[in-house]
């Protein structure tokens, strides 16, 4: 064989060779880990858990502490904290798994959204030590995506994660205004411009100590669905610190409830304000009711004012998303203190 006369061919193979080899290497640096035992264990105790820092983007950041047992709030302000919501952060938390790993290089933060400008930044400390710093992305495949500590990786993490701290900071406070259970309330009262009725718990359910006359074809069920809602009454939101009582119109209240329990025990009295958004004027409906309201229907009745019919032509929510995600969240308030 003349080598000179292939010499082009034989060099030609040689590079094609080359170039594989360093596209292989290049492929190989640049390849996603994928291998199990490249991705930590994290192991968090929640009993140990003394507070909690969580930093939602454009946001301040919020402190809760454990203070004598009980969880409070106590950046940027001091208040009791909700139970239920701190209790499901730490159930994620003690229940934090990561699967796999998804990146590794910065130029995919964003996308993973555990950038700064997208990211829900999560400091748990046990006592003086930080047990972890975790960076929250979006979910997506089954998985949250999650920077642990200073590591550069980003990793899959099971389930649903970002949920469970990407709240406002309302929603971290304790909003139960009122905690009775609705079986001991013996009277009640509502008094509005709409009317003032009120009645009396008897073995039969209700009877109407006032306002009776104007109540044709009472039913007792509905005199009990309002007052649940009184008993176990969460709020929406609260009044910022500068709001006066006369800027919440409580110094002339527009309607006032009064639950009555057994002797020795002192009654509530609830008094309504101006209403400020649609979740509030909902619920201040039902505390100011109507003859109608009591009144047994045959028929479904029409969806309220605040809460309008969604068109057949749409699949739309009939409440903008925000106003859903808070009534929702009151249900599943008000449900789980029941259960206990």
């Amino acid at each position: 064989m003349d080598w000179r006369k292939n010499r082009i061919a034989i060099g030609a193979v040689v590079f094609v060779a080359l170039l594989g080899l360093t596209l292989w290497v290049v492929n190989r640096g640049s390849r996603q880990p994928t291998n199990a035992s490249e991705v930590p264990t994290v192991e968090i105790d929640k009993a140990s858990i003394t507070s909690l820092e969580v930093k939602r983007p454009g946001n301040e950041s919020v402190l809760l502490s454990s203070v004598d047992g009980t969880w409070r709030l106590t950046k940027p302000m001091d208040a009791e904290a909700d139970q239920v919501n701190v209790e499901s952060a730490l159930t994620r938390l003690a229940e934090l798994e990561l699967a796999r790993v998804v990146a590794t290089q910065p130029e995919n933060y964003a996308r993973l959204q555990v950038d700064e400008a997208n990211a829900v930044e999560v400091i748990v400390n046990a006592g003086d030590e930080t047990v972890a710093t975790l960076t929250i992305g979006k979910y997506a495949d089954g998985m949250t995506m999650l920077r642990l500590d200073d590591r550069p990786e980003v990793f899959g993490a099971s389930g649903s994660l970002r949920y469970a701290f990407d709240r406002e900071l309302k929603a971290w406070r304790n909003r139960r205004v009122v905690a009775e259970e609705a079986d001991a309330v013996q009277s009640v009262r509502f008094v509005s411009s709409k009317g003032t009725f009120a009645f009396e718990r008897t073995n039969d359910g209700w009877t109407p100590t006032e306002g009776g006359e104007a109540l044709v074809n009472l039913d007792p069920k509905k005199v009990t669905g309002f007052v649940s809602t009184a008993a176990r009454l969460t709020a929406s939101g609260f009044a910022a610190e500068d709001v006066s009582q006369a800027r919440a119109g409580l110094t002339e209240p527009k309607a006032a409830v009064t639950l009555t329990f057994s002797e020795g025990v002192e009654p509530i009295v609830l008094e309504l304000g101006d209403a400020t958004e649609q979740v509030s004027e909902y619920l201040a409906n039902r505390l100011q009711p109507d003859a109608e309201a009591f009144t047994k229907v045959d028929a479904p009745p029409a969806p309220p004012s605040a809460m309008p019919a969604r068109p057949e032509a749409q699949g739309q929510p009939q409440l903008p998303p925000e106003i859903m995600r808070q009534l929702q969240e009151q249900i599943r308030a008000q449900q789980q203190q029941q259960q206990r």
